[in-house]
């Protein structure tokens, strides 16, 4: 019998902390609001029209975001998205099972694959060669007619933000020495295309992944007798390809696998021998260093060809993909694991924060 006076009594605190913070400046209102969880906002929205007002802004999307990244705590706000079925998991709910919710936009094509992940924003490309930019927090979706460019043999792409125009692109590009690529802009809502000369060795193809207004690939070297990895990256503002970034120094002959992101950085990992090793950067150029973030024994991680570190949580566990049909929470402590989530063959995944970041950049919905 007690609950519901708890429940009562909890309303009727909240509805006091509200009305109390009513009074306030408009401006420090949003400065409050600016510091919660997006999923919070989006059951705000429905405490007063002020604050569904105030919260619906894009000023505010933005300011929420700046907020998230200069003070707030990433790692907490981040999920993974996963394709075929589209589905989101928060990997930090892993004590019983993660928490997972499905979610169902418009699809202008069936069988999508993931393109990138920007700032809360999913992309997906559809088999009508079109494009669906995606928040899987409050749920936006927006359809984006594909490009008529022909691909000459292998395709890079990919999704990013741009901080000089402050605006948001997808990129696709043909993998010949001089690229063709067609680049669509969300405050434009156009194509355009142009022509850029990359360097022949580099050979970057698939999916870019983004991180501080570039796109970046981990590609192998093999202009001497010694192939050797290098970063690769595509920025965005200048729209060039660059070598912005080298790999960790570590003794002996390593090549890395991947890149990923954890929080604000930037990590690169490799499987060596019967060890997984992984560094993270903050930094970029090619001042930037490289801190180790794992050094572990493979022996007790299931799966003979794909291991791919998806995230890691806040206790320093880690989610692998492994063998393209599952997914683990590995223990890197005692070297143990439990299954994560089954994922589709051919599966796709992501990490991407919650915001509250609208596809319609510089446009209305309804005019769409």
């Amino acid at each position: 019998m007690t609950r519901p006076y708890a429940e009562t009594t909890d309303r009727a605190s909240a509805s006091a902390a509200v009305a109390e913070i009513d009074h306030l400046p408009e401006d420090i209102v949003i400065q409050i609001l600016s510091w919660l969880p997006a999923k919070s906002l989006m059951r705000f929205k429905c405490v007063s029209k002020r604050w569904r007002s105030l919260i619906s802004d894009p000023g505010f999307a933005r300011s929420h975001l700046q907020a998230l990244k200069t003070g707030g705590d990433l790692i907490a706000s981040q999920r993974i998205v996963k394709i075929n079925p589209l589905e989101t998991l928060d990997y930090h709910g892993f004590d019983d099972r993660p928490l997972l919710k499905l979610h169902s936009p418009r699809m202008a094509g069936c069988d999508p694959g993931l393109v990138g992940s920007c700032d809360g924003l999913v992309c997906l490309s559809v088999d009508t060669g079109g494009y669906l930019l995606f928040n899987p927090t409050t749920g936006e979706s927006r359809y984006i007619p594909g490009s008529d460019l022909v691909a000459k043999g292998h395709v890079f792409l990919g999704f990013g933000y741009d901080p000089v125009s402050d605006d948001y692109k997808i990129v696709r590009g043909d993998g010949v020495e001089v690229c063709e690529v067609v680049i669509f802009s969300l405050k434009s809502g156009s194509w355009r295309r142009i022509l850029i000369q990359r360097d022949s060795h580099l050979f970057v193809f698939y999916r870019g992944l983004y991180w501080n207004g570039a796109l970046h690939w981990c590609v192998d070297d093999q202009r001497s007798n010694k192939t050797k990895s290098v970063i690769v990256s595509f920025d965005l503002s200048e729209e060039k390809f660059r070598r912005m970034l080298p790999v960790p120094k570590i003794d002996g002959d390593i090549l890395f696998d991947g890149l990923g992101i954890h929080g604000a950085n930037l990590f690169i990992y490799s499987w060596y021998a019967d060890c997984f090793m992984a560094w993270i950067t903050k930094e970029y150029g090619r001042g930037g260093s490289w801190t180790k973030l794992f050094s572990l024994s493979t022996k007790g991680i299931p799966g003979e060809y794909w291991k791919i570190p998806v995230a890691y949580t806040r206790s320093g566990q880690i989610v692998f993909e492994i063998d393209v049909h599952n997914m683990i929470l590995f223990n890197p402590e005692d070297n143990t694991y439990k299954d994560y989530h089954p994922i589709a063959e051919s599966d796709e995944s992501a990490i991407y924060v919650e915001t509250l970041v609208s596809p319609y950049l510089g446009c209305e919905p309804s005019r769409i």
